[in-house]
């Protein structure tokens, strides 16, 4: 953005400082208003002129105009050219004294309605190139222009007229190169944030560099000969176009302000000017679509003034620098309306087109540029302040979500053992018991008792009944599956369901839990060693309509039973075992030949 304020700082010195002042030949000037349009040489050569400066302006009209120049000669050579600085003009005729007649008079026309290879100057601006065989002449212009009737002309040596049309195109290229960097900045802001208020700016920008080109006369190459219409459109349209891109940017650009309703009403009546104008131009009344544009440009700029100052709701840019930059920018549209309608016209023939081109091109572009970077950065400073709340939401969502994940964990873990808790563990047990009655499978249920734990932690401690806790829960999860339920019942107690196990196969599972457990010594953190034994009651579903709570009842009354069978051992549910082979089985320790293998 630094550098949009450092152009804008440069061509401010543009409008400021005037193109070097060349030595103009002509002595004076006269004019004369050709209400009718049909006097001929012949009948003005004699009449009254009325002295003028150096820059004829009448503004809009149907009149032809006659300007009488009294030209004296260069200090060297003959060739004087005639330098006329508006190249919007239809038809400008000179007429020039034959030498040999008085009488008769030579004339030559140029003007935008004319081939621009046939200009005696083949350049972008108009004018004439003047053989002078004495040491002063008079030269007869006339200008009939369906566009504003405003002529400079100055007198000067072919040297001096090329030196300063190289100075307007040195002028033109930074005035285009600074506005495409404004355009290809608004482009580039728009595909990053898609912002409309961006996305108009980069079409007023468009269109006014077209405007800009088209009224200094570099589109004049490319004009069709036999198209002299195509010339005043190609001007006139791009002028009112910029006007309405303007009202569609300011309106745009109000809103996030909250302006008051009725005037944003008002802003849409300016729009309505806009088809008025196409109309105008499609019929052929240029003069009426650009006149209108004109009024329109210096009702439009206050009208945004008085929205500024209404402005209800804070934003950035702040509503102050919006009040100061439409505030200087009407006052610099007032300033040349008031030079243009002056009477120094040798401030209007140094100001005319840098007024167009300069003030309400570069300066309103690019203020209008660092509006729109100023409310970008601050979008952008958002979209990250988000991004940043967003970030912390969701790393505090992940914490809410794994301390909630934990206390879930911890409201269904037994913290000695990491087993599933008894509520947990029946809840699970439960829903697997209607499983397997539903699709007829196989499930057993194991309950296991730690043998004389009262007596372990009555010895030595509860430290080290702890620890026996955990050496067993231990090697109880490592003697089932993955898929199989395991819980710490309470105190010494533990419960397996063997998920699609039967009986069998879980008394097989069962021997070689407790044989293991058996022959594992367990060691406390004090170095104290220990061996204990487990006894186990088994039951299975075995095709019964059987729930939960009936297992749970008959592998408990098992584990009874290898209690009072002397511990160490393996019961399984008579219910069951009758089912099976008509009696209640206490089973002897059998040590495994794999702890796993019971599939």
């Amino acid at each position: 953005m630094k550098y949009l304020v450092t152009i804008l700082m440069l061509f401010t010195g543009f409008v400021i400082a005037p193109l070097a002042v060349a030595d103009d030949l002509v002595v004076s000037r006269a004019v004369l208003e050709d209400l009718s349009g049909s006097l001929t040489i012949a009948d003005v050569a004699n009449r009254e002129f009325t002295p003028i400066g150096p820059t004829l302006s009448r503004g809009f009209s149907d009149s032809a105009y006659w300007l009488r120049l009294h030209v004296q000669a260069p200090p060297t050579g003959s060739q004087v050219v005639l330098f006329i600085r508006q190249p919007f003009l239809n038809q400008i005729r000179l007429y020039e004294a034959d030498a040999g007649d008085p009488n008769h008079w030579k004339t030559r026309v140029t003007g935008n309605h004319y081939a621009y290879h046939e200009r005696d100057l083949v350049r972008n601006s108009l004018g004439f190139v003047v053989n002078m065989a004495s040491h002063e002449a008079t030269y007869y212009l006339r200008l009939k222009t369906a566009s504003i009737s405003q002529l400079s002309v100055e007198a000067l040596e072919p040297a001096e007229a090329e030196r300063k049309d190289d100075q307007l195109d040195l002028l033109e290229m930074f005035f285009v190169t600074s506005m495409l960097m404004l355009l290809l900045w608004a482009i580039h802001s728009y595909l990053l944030d898609r912002l409309p208020v961006v996305g108009l700016f980069a079409v007023h920008q468009a269109m006014y560099i077209l405007f800009g080109i088209a009224i200094t006369g570099y589109l004049a190459p490319y004009i069709p000969v036999g198209f002299p219409r195509l010339a005043d459109l190609s001007t006139a349209i791009p002028y009112c176009v910029v006007s309405f891109t303007t009202l569609l940017f300011c309106r745009e650009l109000f809103k996030p302000y909250l302006p008051p309703p009725k005037l944003m009403a008002g802003l849409n009546l300016f729009l309505l000017a806009f088809p008025l104008q196409l109309v105008a131009l499609s019929l052929g009344y240029t003069a009426f679509a650009v006149i209108l544009n004109a009024v329109l440009i210096k009702l439009m700029w206050w009208y945004f003034v008085i929205m500024a100052c209404t402005l209800r709701k804070e934003q950035s840019p702040s509503r102050r620098v919006l009040q100061l930059f439409f505030v200087t920018i009407s006052l610099i549209f007032t300033l040349f309306w008031f030079v243009d309608h002056s009477s120094s016209t040798a401030t209007k023939s140094r100001l005319y087109g840098r007024q167009t081109l300069l003030a309400n091109g570069l300066i309103i572009g690019g203020l209008f540029a660092m509006i729109l970077n100023a409310r970008a950065r601050r979008l952008l400073q958002e979209a990250q302040q988000s991004a940043h709340e967003l970030l912390l939401t969701q790393k505090t969502l992940e914490i809410e979500r794994t301390l909630k994940e934990e206390a879930e964990a911890q409201a269904r873990t037994d913290y000695l053992t990491g087993m599933f808790n008894r509520r947990h563990f029946i809840e699970r047990a439960e829903n697997e018991t209607v499983r397997a009655f539903r699709y007829p499978r196989p499930l057993s249920l194991m309950m296991i008792d730690i043998d004389h734990f009262k007596k372990i932690n009555d010895t030595w401690g509860h430290d080290m009944g702890d620890e026996v806790l955990r050496k067993v829960s231990y090697l109880i999860r490592n003697a089932v599956r993955d898929v199989d339920i395991v819980g710490r019942m309470g105190g010494e107690e533990f419960a397996i369901m063997l998920v699609e196990t039967g009986l069998e196969q879980a008394m097989h599972v069962a021997q070689r839990l407790c044989a293991t457990i058996a022959e594992t010594t367990i060691v406390s953190q004090t170095g104290i060693r220990m061996q204990v034994t487990i006894s186990l009651g088994v039951t299975g579903l075995h095709d019964r309509d059987i729930n939960f709570a009936g297992l749970l009842k008959e592998a408990d009354m098992a584990l009874y039973g290898a209690k009072q069978s002397g511990r160490n051992r393996v019961v399984g549910s008579g219910s069951v075992l009758a089912r099976q082979d008509g009696q209640m089985t206490g089973s002897p320790i059998v040590p495994p030949a794999s702890p796993k293998n019971f599939v």
